[in-house]
């Protein structure tokens, strides 16, 4: 708990570095969301049955539209698969300057009250690029384990299924299938929260090696389980209650105009500010408990992580 506690702390000192991954990905989102608007008002042809979409879904006229229009949405869809990428892309690249920044951070505790650090976007900037190489490198070594698991839970899960279907009905096959999706879900949260610890592995050692780093990592998670994992899953649900608590207020709102189309695009916003700032407290979470941990033995080699920490306490100074 002190760990998430020292990361929140940081986290809020760290508000402008939010901000600015809250501008980046704000950015992303309206180059796709400005061309949608442009598509749907030019084809829409002031047609009033889009009016019956503020009441709820209507699938009538949801249908009729794609029928019509699909072809002018063909660029728009199109330009969603880039921008998933990029995004993909921005989040592994974002990796190394929020770890730049904790480590700046953590070095100030052993410095007088009242000092501060001012973050800085060129160090942060600096951070990102120096490890965007190894962290691609270490998220295609994640990947690759999480498409293995899923491969062989859907053999085992088809095995088992066939084995099953002549003698089960219908609702305990899908509960079996549901047991099997759970473990699934599971097994790659997981891997996803060792690969996270992987990221600050490779931070702290200043290392290249992926694989080996994820081999440190997992056995970092698995004798640690409830301070590792577990924590990833409490993360996992505070996220999860966000959006749960969005579509409750989407449920209770009355959208009949654009004053409501405004207020629900003001908690859209504060739902996405709130989950980049959940990303980086859980980093920094991880970061310091990862920090509390035995580390091996270091080779005598200053670290490119030290040199960039040392040069941003001793401007602060």
């Amino acid at each position: 708990m002190k760990h998430s506690t020292l990361a929140w702390r940081q986290t809020l000192a760290s508000l402008p570095m939010v901000g600015l991954i809250y501008g980046l990905t704000l950015v992303l989102g309206l180059l796709v969301a400005l061309p949608m608007y442009s598509t749907l008002t030019t084809e829409d042809q002031r047609s009033l049955a889009f009016l019956n979409l503020l009441h709820g879904f209507d699938y009538t006229v949801v249908s009729d539209f794609m029928n019509r229009s699909g072809a002018a949405l063909k660029a728009v869809f199109g330009m969603v698969r880039w921008l998933n990428l990029t995004y993909l892309f921005l989040t592994v690249f974002l990796t190394g300057g929020i770890l730049l920044r904790f480590a700046q951070l953590s070095n100030l505790r052993a410095r007088p009250a009242g000092m501060v650090s001012q973050f800085r976007a060129g160090l942060f900037w600096d951070g990102c690029s120096q490890y965007v190489g190894r962290l691609f490198r270490l998220f295609g070594v994640t990947l690759l384990f999480v498409l293995v698991t899923a491969v062989i839970w859907l053999i085992i899960g088809i095995l088992v299924g066939s084995a099953v279907s002549s003698s089960e009905t219908e609702r305990e096959t899908i509960g079996v299938s549901l047991v099997f999706f759970a473990l699934f879900a599971l097994t790659t949260t997981l891997l996803l929260c060792i690969g996270d610890f992987a990221k600050i592995i490779l931070f702290r050692d200043d290392a290249h090696g992926a694989f080996r780093a994820f081999g440190q990592a997992g056995r970092l998670v698995l004798r640690n389980l409830p301070r590792t994992y577990g924590l990833y899953l409490v993360f996992i649900l505070i996220g999860t209650g966000c959006f749960v608590l969005y579509f409750v207020l989407e449920s209770l709102l009355t959208v009949d105009g654009w004053l409501m189309i405004a207020v629900l695009f003001v908690v859209q916003q504060v739902l996405i500010a709130s989950r980049v700032a959940l990303k980086v407290w859980w980093l920094g979470t991880a970061y310091s408990l990862v920090q509390s941990l035995p580390q091996p033995v270091r080779p005598l080699l200053e670290s490119a992580t030290s040199t960039l920490s040392a040069e941003s306490a001793k401007e602060d100074c």
